[in-house]
């Protein structure tokens, strides 16, 4: 459903707020799901609900909650069309018939060797390695690197940065403040959790392509387990006495069962595809134990090679079953939670805390709040406001006036301090005055009335007032 049909269904306000919500939570939560390479699960969906409950506690706009259902069902509308081309894909890549075609070529293979009665052990090695030990040592990789990856973040020049969630935030409002981009602004003040992703991401893929830090982290990956694989295999050619295994064919299979005991902290190795691969083998034990260890070689100095020249940073970060960007942004997000005034972000670390609270909040205009009646946005900051006389009205109070100093009736899991010194917002009230206009623009609003003392606050005191409520040194 798109942009045009929301208008002629649910008229031009609604449309807007219906196609931004959806894009933010499809586009982001469904890509990334399918991109696991795993098949459907209910679950998906549950959790992509929960995501459109989250995002709607946060909406003040009571026309998007009057059509919660529409909303649902329209992201939903979406994500199924994703959700479904996922499943097949999953069932096409485990298709009988294509799983066969693979193969066509090695048995048509075994077959002329059995004919000719041709040596295949040098194939069947090569074989055994390609189909058995490359997938396990891929997946080995794989499930190491995401920790690499981080242990690789948390120990760079931004390790700092990731130690706690205020310093997180300190340093992207320095950092929006240098760039001077409205853009990040809004996108950090109304898309928090979408802009802390963003940047994780790209600051990951930065950090990985320097040097090639990568291909560095895969190679030492690969050469621990090719080096177990290797003392495996030599161990694996010898019974619990030490004396080498008959060398018959029959003794293949046992070195094969023994590798997979000394491996099994480490890789798993599939028992069908070894079937597959020494269906009908001629050769015996000893040798193929050394065209085994001839093609451990080969595959290393191949996936090697694959490294080096490919460099899809973002694919591989995609694909990995610990995502090292998921980690991350749990160090450094915290809840999830925003000021239900000024849309500052929780501090609080982890998601098992009584009250939510921040060290800096905002004008409450950055957050869309709006008078009512002038549809200005409002310029005082709820620190001040829940300490006067002044009421609020918005859709948890069903548009009735509420006095600020009394919002714990409506949001009791909130500290909301009275700003302690008058430098302490100096920021965000620099930020007001700078993107006014801009500001109402985008909320489709009338610029605030800004104080007069605000518009004297330089660039310079604003980020010392930052830095001081931050307690910055």
């Amino acid at each position: 459903m798109d942009t045009k049909v929301l208008e002629r269904r649910y008229g031009e306000r609604l449309a807007e707020p219906l196609q931004k919500v959806s894009l933010s939570l499809v586009h982001r939560f469904v890509q990334d799901t399918a991109k696991t390479e795993t098949d459907y699960n209910d679950c998906f969906t549950k959790e992509l609900l929960e995501k459109v409950d989250e995002s709607l506690k946060q909406c003040s706009d009571c026309y998007m909650l009057k059509f919660e259902i529409d909303l649902k069902l329209h992201i939903c509308g979406i994500a199924s069309r994703e959700f479904l081309y996922m499943h097949r894909k999953f069932l096409s890549d485990r298709d009988p018939k294509i799983q066969l075609e693979k193969y066509k070529t090695q048995y048509l293979s075994d077959f002329l060797d059995l004919y000719e009665k041709r040596d295949d052990c040098q194939r069947k090695a090569s074989e055994f390695v390609r189909c058995c030990i490359r997938p396990a040592v891929e997946e080995y990789i794989s499930r190491s690197l995401g920790i690499d990856i981080v242990d690789e973040i948390l120990t760079s020049s931004h390790s700092a940065e990731y130690s706690s969630r205020s310093f997180f935030q300190y340093k992207h409002s320095e950092r929006a403040a240098a760039k001077e981009d409205f853009k990040s602004f809004v996108k950090y003040i109304c898309k928090y959790e979408i802009y802390v992703k963003d940047w994780i991401f790209q600051h990951i893929q930065q950090k990985m392509s320097e040097d090639k830090t990568l291909c560095k982290l895969k190679n030492t990956n690969l050469l621990v387990i090719v080096d177990k694989i290797r003392d495996a295999t030599e161990q694996a050619s010898k019974g619990e006495d030490g004396v080498p295994l008959p060398d018959t064919k029959e003794s293949i299979t046992e070195l094969i069962n023994n590798m997979r005991k000394y491996l099994i902290k480490d890789i798993s190795i599939s028992v069908e595809a070894e079937k597959t691969v020494l269906f009908q083998i001629q050769s015996t034990c000893h040798t193929f134990t050394k065209s085994l260890i001839k093609s451990l070689r080969e595959l290393k100095e191949q996936l090697q090679e694959e490294f080096s020249n490919s460099e899809d940073i973002s694919e591989t970060l995609n694909k990995l079953p610990i995502k090292p960007q998921d980690v991350l942004f749990k160090r450094v997000f915290g809840c999830g939670q925003q000021c239900p005034f000024c849309k500052v972000p929780c501090e609080a670390g982890g998601k098992e805390h009584e009250q939510h609270h921040a060290a800096v909040h905002r004008p409450q205009g950055l957050g869309c709040y709006r008078n009512v009646h002038t549809e200005k946005l409002v310029e005082t900051l709820c620190t001040t406001d829940v300490h006067s006389e002044r009421k609020f009205r918005n859709t948890d109070t069903k548009w009735e006036s509420h006095p600020y100093k009394k919002y714990t009736d409506y949001y009791p899991d909130w500290l909301i301090p009275p700003d302690r010194t008058i430098e302490a917002s100096d920021y965000w009230k620099f930020v007001m005055v700078q993107y006014n206009d801009r500001f109402a623009q985008e909320y489709k609003a009338k610029p605030a009335d800004i104080p007069e003392a605000w518009r004297r606050i330089t660039k310079e005191e604003a980020l010392k007032g930052l830095k001081d409520a931050f307690n910055i040194k």
